[in-house]
């Protein structure tokens, strides 16, 4: 599980830039915690019921929206004020003891068409939604290059790796970031289309 944190903990946390109401109710949020010993499924409803399936048994409790940041849970005649972060719209994070640094994690599994049932299926699910907005933003940075001994640019990733491949500029000149002042990196448009 720590490679699920690991990777959660390096994810910008939009919990004040979303509609956090909207993305918590009528959804199937999957625990990921202790998934390969059951999963177990919570739903926020509209009506402020909050159900748990967990091995096909069904229990109910009571939970009230406080803010963005906060839930209050009520069951067995307990309240709990739970602080929530949402990663993005498909990932949820609850911190139920605060005196611990072990949050209960959540996939949403109604924005995914993935069955969640494995530690595995998981970490596949986050690889491949976090390589792919990684690709996305190379693809759509942008880059000088130096052709001839002229810097040309800037140009997207994308523009450069389409002249290269149709021969019009050389895959092997030298490229820089707009926010290098420099080639020191070495890095050419090959290397563009290696990781894309």
């Amino acid at each position: 599980m720590k490679d699920v944190f690991d990777l959660l903990a390096k994810t910008e946390q939009n919990s004040l830039q979303l509609d956090t109401k909207r993305l918590l109710i009528d959804q199937n949020w999957i625990l990921v915690n202790k998934i390969n010993e059951t999963k177990t499924i919570y739903v926020f409803h509209d009506d402020n019921k909050l159900t748990r399936t967990k091995n096909g048994v069904v229990s109910e409790a009571q939970w009230h929206y406080v803010n963005s940041n906060y839930i209050r849970i009520t069951s067995n005649g307990s309240i709990n004020v739970i602080k929530m972060t949402f990663r993005g719209e498909d990932i949820l994070t609850l911190d139920i003891d605060r005196h611990s640094d072990e949050l209960a994690v959540f996939i949403n599994q109604s924005k995914s068409d993935t069955n969640f049932t494995t530690h595995e299926d998981i970490t596949d699910y986050l690889h491949d939604k976090y390589i792919t907005k990684a690709k996305s933003l190379i693809y759509n940075h942008q880059y000088y290059y130096i052709e001839q001994s002229t810097e040309l640019g800037p140009y997207t990733a994308e523009y450069l790796i389409e002249k290269a491949k149709n021969n019009h500029i050389n895959a092997q000149c030298l490229i820089r970031d707009i926010n290098d002042n420099d080639y020191s990196k070495r890095l050419r448009i090959q290397d563009l289309i290696d990781v894309i």
